[in-house]
């Protein structure tokens, strides 16, 4: 007898989605930590609880987010380009085989120099954030 595949939608029960996210989170964090030293590739995941809590994982292979961040913002405006549309086909591949739907008006799309400049705000903005909230987290 296989698993029933899951249908992915948002779990309206709270405590069910706080478990699910328990057991996923530990999931993807294994996974993460497997890429990072498998493969010698420098991993950075951050994300929120459903309550709100966050979470950071830097690999341990990695020289630190402040470095891995550096590198991101050092990219041109034509290799983050290349990237984004290199992960949007990889998402489409995925998705062309889930029962899930994948809504590309949700991303950002980039077409000129006005957006680069949006990024680069956004990109400080994000870094300005995980520099708080890696502070919160080392505190607790």
């Amino acid at each position: 007898m296989g698993r029933k595949k899951l249908k992915i939608q948002r779990l309206e029960d709270l405590k069910a989605r706080q478990a699910k996210y328990s057991k996923r989170k530990t999931g993807i964090l294994k996974k993460a930590k497997e890429l990072n030293i498998l493969c010698e590739v420098d991993v950075v995941l951050l994300f929120f609880s459903p309550s709100g809590r966050p979470t950071l994982f830097v690999g341990q292979n990695s020289t630190g987010l402040s470095s891995i961040l550096k590198r991101l913002s050092n990219l041109s405006f034509e290799e983050r380009e290349e990237r984004r549309a290199y992960t949007i086909e990889m998402l489409k591949k995925i998705y062309e085989n889930s029962e899930s739907e994948f809504d590309l008006l949700s991303l950002p799309h980039a077409t000129n120099a006005d957006t680069l400049k949006l990024y680069e705000d956004e990109l400080q903005e994000l870094k300005d954030k995980l520099v708080e909230k890696s502070k919160i987290l080392r505190i607790n």
